[in-house]
């Protein structure tokens, strides 16, 4: 790795670079709920609906009805919330602070990342909020393991963080991004044990999901908050790989599309 390509790569451990996003996602929260009526509450009654939705209509068509069913929706929506508000938002994190960009010196890449946090603290807020009421309710019980969440969400979120900023470099060249980002996380949606476990798939099945990167996210926080049982060595070593390809991929479209994207705002 030359030089230059090491400064721009330092920027990411900069304390000043993440005291900036952490503001621009601070700011972003308030704007998003500024005039609302319930506020903070939207975070928690737009992934409770889906999951009284799931939960109730999911049951009645599979084939082998999932025990604790619906605490397996409560983690599972909200991670899948988190993955699909980050992506999509990602082809217009840049376009919309275009004039920002223009005349403030700023890393471009900060706006991105500030989504991801932000979107992250909403999805904590809602998962919280869902697992500890299931708990009082009587949908599930508590464990340890949920203690590791937290752990294995770092890996998750440097990959989403890298996909993010990937997708929202390309953006200034190809507008559509934002658009085949929300139809790719529709079908993948379906295509990711989200509303239904992995066991009801074929074994064929079950190893071709190892090649969907969404689901090697996925699945282990399924296994902690569900399941209540450690990760496999090769879920982990999977989820480190899918982090670490995702930084080289993430990091080489930055390279590549931040020379002249300040001109196609």
């Amino acid at each position: 790795m030359s030089t230059v390509a090491l400064r721009q790569f330092g920027v990411f451990f900069d304390k000043y670079y993440w005291k900036t996003a952490v503001m621009i996602a601070q700011n972003g929260l308030g704007r998003m709920y500024r005039n609302s009526f319930f506020g903070m509450l939207w975070t928690v009654f737009q992934p409770l609906t889906m999951v009284v939705v799931y939960s109730t209509i999911m049951p009645l068509i599979m084939r082998a009805p999932t025990s604790d069913y619906t605490l397996f929706i409560i983690v599972s929506i909200p991670v899948w919330n988190f993955f699909s508000a980050c992506i999509i938002g990602s082809g217009s994190s840049i376009l919309s602070n275009g004039e920002t960009l223009k005349r403030c010196i700023v890393s471009s890449s900060v706006f991105p990342i500030a989504d991801v946090l932000r979107n992250t603290y909403t999805f904590f807020v809602s998962f919280m909020t869902m697992y500890v009421a299931s708990i009082l309710f009587g949908f599930g019980k508590f464990s340890l393991t949920m203690f590791l969440i937290p752990v294995y969400f770092i890996p998750v979120l440097v990959t989403i963080c890298s996909m993010a900023v990937a997708l929202a470099f390309i953006s200034p060249y190809i507008r559509d991004v934002g658009e085949i980002a929300a139809i790719s996380m529709t079908v993948l949606f379906w295509f990711t044990p989200v509303v239904y476990p992995v066991t009801m798939l074929s074994p064929k099945t079950q190893f071709l999901m190892q090649f969907n990167p969404f689901y090697v996210m996925i699945h282990p926080i399924q296994e902690l908050g569900h399941e209540h049982i450690l990760p496999s060595f090769t879920e982990t070593w999977h989820l480190l790989a899918l982090a670490a390809l995702s930084v080289a991929v993430g990091f080489s479209v930055f390279r590549i599309c931040r020379r002249n994207y300040v001109y196609y705002l």
